[in-house]
């Protein structure tokens, strides 16, 4: 006697059920909630600051100011214009206050690629995240994680679980374990406000968000600075001027760094992809 077997559709479609029904036990917290509980801060920071933007890309415009302390103090100011889409290339380009131009990124899957225009130089580096540090804009990660994190996407740097959780003043922070950041402080409405890690290349960084406007319509509001620091002193300030998203991918053309043709990169790797220290040409700086 033969049995007969559940058809494929109504299988599919009983999964499909369940799913829903499942994830409808996690409620959606809106953006300008009060939250008393670490669990329900986690739980509306990864709903409302864990979720790619309504967009195929972005275009930001912003302030970086920059200092350091050693081997001597030094602050400066750039301009500093990002763009790309949030699954392909990034670019961007870094000008003095005056407009000058001081150099041109662009980072994709190979790796990241820099042009000094006053120099007529271009290098190029495996390691994308090695690169950009070097270039005065001390990231501890790709241009790609900063570009959706400052469209509200903090997923590149949030893990779906953390390990341990508590109160930190009128905060929440909570301890991670297994990758490159070990701890996220978030506000009383789940908005992050510190992110902590460390690299092999670096012994510690922080991440900081500040200046969020009020939640408007339950869309979760962005911060407008945001603070990178480094154990050794370095600090970047990004303050931002505008930021949009774009409704379809960027452009092929409008992505590409095109070169001299008398250009050629100069390797920075020579295939080593490996975090490490080491002297890396910078972009010019203004001296105050």
């Amino acid at each position: 006697m033969s049995r007969r077997r559940p058809m494929p559709a109504l299988a599919a479609m009983a999964a499909a059920l369940l799913l829903a029904v499942l994830s409808g036990c996690a409620t959606r917290i809106p953006p300008d909630t009060v939250l008393t509980t670490p669990r329900d801060a986690w739980t509306a920071f990864r709903q409302n600051y864990c979720d790619r933007p309504d967009g195929k890309g972005v275009r930001v415009k912003a302030s970086l100011q920059y200092s350091r302390t050693k081997p001597a103090r030094r602050t400066n100011r750039t301009l500093v214009s990002l763009w790309g889409d949030f699954n392909g290339p990034m670019r961007l380009d870094v000008s003095a206050s005056i407009g000058r131009l001081l150099a041109h990124i662009r980072e994709d899957k190979k790796g990241l690629l820099v042009f000094y225009p006053e120099d007529n130089k271009a290098y190029a580096h495996k390691n994308a995240v090695l690169g950009a540090t070097r270039l005065g804009m001390p990231f501890p990660f790709s241009l790609s994680v900063l570009a959706s994190a400052l469209a509200g996407d903090f997923s590149g740097l949030a893990p779906r679980r953390y390990a341990e959780a508590g109160q930190a003043g009128e905060n929440f922070a909570f301890t991670l374990k297994g990758g490159p950041v070990s701890r996220i402080v978030l506000d009383r409405w789940g908005r992050p406000v510190r992110f902590e890690g460390t690299t092999r290349a670096l012994t510690g960084w922080t991440f900081d968000m500040d200046r969020y406007e009020d939640a408007v319509n339950g869309v979760p509001p962005l911060p407008d600075k945001l603070t990178l620091a480094l154990d050794n002193g370095e600090q970047g300030v990004l303050h931002i001027k505008s930021l949009e998203l774009m409704l379809a991918p960027w452009p092929a053309q409008s992505l590409e760094l095109a070169l001299p043709e008398d250009v050629t990169p100069i390797r920075l790797d020579n295939g080593y992809v490996d975090e490490k220290t080491g002297e890396i040409p910078v972009v010019y700086e203004e001296k105050q």
